[in-house]
């Protein structure tokens, strides 16, 4: 796992593309990311920097890597799976310095050329850089594990793993995307392509971007399987085996590391039933790490990862936390972030990756299972509401009217939507029309709350019902919410976290499962017990799901703006009273205090705020630091 950057001329000119002091100063930037060595080259027209965290071939496995003329370069942040096969296969003759898996990547390119990055199995940001014809190929891994944004600065393209680094280049304005930002107030995270930042563009997952013959261009290599259902219907349990088959599979190529490795643990069915295959696989006990809140009381799952623990005989860590009396500094947990993101469980998540970081290097973790076999709430929502999506839509939007106001409110507009997008929008919007049109002001007020930022993301995906629902929640909320807040808070504290469930394999495969071996009435992830029945213990399957940090969060904010955090909000000069109706927001506060408000929408200004006062500025800071460079 590593932070890659770089800048590349996009008029082919053998100029120089930026100073070594700007690579170097967006290179430390990622150090975090790769603690162990960095890596910079600056050539006619490129320059490509990397900092590295060794996990394979500790000893040799140096970045950037090159083809054994040197007219090509590359740089990765991530890991590749099947690097091992591609050596023995169709790289068989080339030769190689190290068994480091970045390697692969020139001699692939030199065969396949731009679409080499299609051979490929496993998460990764790289940028390859071809001398001779003075292209760029930056590509991202299908499911968006790993981040990659870049910047069109005149005739220089800016890329890097973090947005903190492209603002490190210098060369990049901070203007603000108020479309971008308007889509973050409705769902707590930025859809990409977007960033809150107008110049900056996160590329997207299963994306490349070339730079060549003056041109860039950006275009998709594998897109997101739209749900296809197989027919006829096979019988459940031969799902199940197939499942477990493919997800064993998956397990076992993530086990590659010559460093410790362990797996987070929370307790619940998809973080336990990783851990079971790994007991299977890996050599000596498998070391597990589970972190909980005292203030979650019967959400708090720490005694039922000890349990599954137990059960494998794991080397089990933990940690209970209270935020009753446990500083959160904020601004720092925004930096780490690098785009405002009203989600908590990035708090969790973050102090699990300190826990880890202290034993190992590598950790896997059962996130995506919920998006690909119908994990949440809405989910059961879809499927239940499917007759109901008969009636007349007269009659679904005025069921919706009947239960504004009450706690059935957003099931209700669920139902009442028509359309893939629409129905996503009403499962996880924080502000309808008429809080919206309460609360923003200013550039904010002729936009349209992220609708289009979602219609984009629903191409070919004509009717609602719950595998279109799947689907977005992948393609949207997974990608820029949960992989976001994993990548960041795991490598704030230089720690690789692996998701055997987004193996492409396996998330094709998912596509083509019907519905109803996934939800079915009220019971979810139907198909994911079956395949852990006999595995994990029959507690552990058929409990009901706990959100991570669910049952701690409102009243950790609640206490938060009882405090200092609050001046953030109800300071005269904040940021964000220039996006939205500062009454309104003193509103919001003091029903939240009373316990009378939405402690989402509250969350998501509170993180806005500190990312425009604390996060901008520092970032500024930093490309206008002066910095000594040696140059080898």
């Amino acid at each position: 796992m590593c932070g890659i950057c770089g800048v590349v001329r996009i008029d082919g000119l053998a100029d120089e593309s930026v100073s070594l002091h700007a690579l170097a100063q967006m290179t430390d930037v990622l150090a975090h990311r790769g603690p162990d060595e960095d890596g910079l080259v600056v050539l006619p027209g490129a320059a490509l920097g990397v900092r590295r965290l060794a996990i394979v071939d500790v000893a040799e496995g140096h970045q950037p890597v090159w083809n054994e003329d040197r007219s090509i370069v590359a740089v990765q942040n991530g890991e590749l799976y099947n690097h091992g096969a591609l050596r023995r296969d169709e790289l068989a003759g080339h030769r190689f310095a190290s068994r480091c898996d970045s390697e692969v990547l020139p001699h692939l390119y030199e065969r396949y050329g731009v679409g080499f990055m299609e051979r490929l199995r496993g998460k990764f940001g790289l940028a390859v850089w071809d001398a001779g014809r003075r292209r760029l190929v930056l590509a991202r891994d299908r499911l968006g594990v790993k981040p990659l944004y870049y910047a069109l600065v005149g005739d220089r393209l800016v890329f890097a793993s973090e947005l903190k680094s492209v603002l490190a280049s210098g060369l990049v304005r901070t203007d603000l995307d108020y479309a971008a930002i308007d889509a973050y107030l409705s769902f707590g995270f930025v859809p990409g392509p977007a960033t809150p930042l107008a110049a900056v563009r996160k590329l997207g997952a299963g994306e490349r971007l070339v730079v060549e013959s003056g041109s860039v261009r950006i275009e998709p290599y594998w897109s997101y399987p739209l749900p296809e259902p197989e027919a006829p219907v096979r019988d459940e349990g031969e799902y199940a085996g197939e499942l477990l088959e493919l997800l064993d599979e998956s397990v076992r190529l993530r086990l590659m590391s010559d460093v410790p490795l362990g797996a987070m643990l929370s307790g619940g069915l998809d973080s336990s039933l990783i851990v079971a295959l790994m007991a299977r696989h890996a050599r000596g006990a498998v070391r597990t790490f589970s972190v909980g809140f005292r203030e979650a009381g019967a959400a708090n799952e720490l005694a039922d990862a000890r349990l599954v623990a137990e059960q494998f005989g794991c080397e089990h860590h933990e940690l209970e936390l209270s935020y009753a009396d446990q500083a959160v500094d904020l601004t720092e947990l925004v930096w780490s972030l690098d785009e405002p993101l009203a989600d908590l469980s990035a708090l969790g998540f973050l102090a699990l990756s300190r826990l880890a970081a202290q034993h190992v290097t590598v950790a896997l973790s059962g996130q995506g299972a919920d998006e690909l076999f119908g994990g949440y709430q809405r989910h059961r929502t879809a499927a239940l509401a499917a007759p109901l999506r008969r009636l007349p839509h007269a009659a679904r939007a005025g069921t919706a009217r009947v239960a504004s106001g009450t706690r059935f409110a957003r099931a209700a507009r669920v139902v009442a939507a028509d359309g893939a997008a629409a129905e996503w929008i009403a499962a996880h919007s924080r502000l309808d029309d008429r809080s919206r049109a309460r609360l923003v002001c200013g550039p904010l007020l002729e936009l349209d709350g992220g609708r289009r930022a979602i219609d984009d993301a629903s191409g070919g995906l004509t009717n609602g019902g719950l595998p279109a629902l799947l689907a977005l929640d992948a393609k949207l909320g997974l990608v820029d919410d949960m992989l976001h807040y994993f990548d960041r808070a795991s490598m704030a504290h230089s720690l690789e976290v692996r998701v055997p469930f987004l193996d492409h394999h396996l998330v094709e495969w998912a596509a083509r499962v019907p519905p109803q071996f996934k939800v079915r009435g009220s019971q979810t992830k139907v198909l994911l017990k079956q395949a852990a029945r006999g595995i994990l213990p029959d507690a552990i399957i058929d409990k009901p799901k706990i959100g991570f940090f669910n049952g701690a969060s409102d009243g950790w904010l609640r206490r938060q703006l009882s405090g200092a955090t609050a001046d953030y909000l109800l300071d005269p000069c904040a940021r964000i009273n220039e996006l939205v109706d500062r009454r309104e927001v003193g509103r919001l506060v003091a029903r939240h205090r009373e316990g009378g408000a939405d402690g989402g929408l509250l969350l998501a200004l509170l993180m806005l705020e500190l990312w425009l006062s604390t996060y901008l500025p520092r970032a500024r800071r930093i490309a206008a630091r002066p910095r000594e460079v040696a140059v080898a």
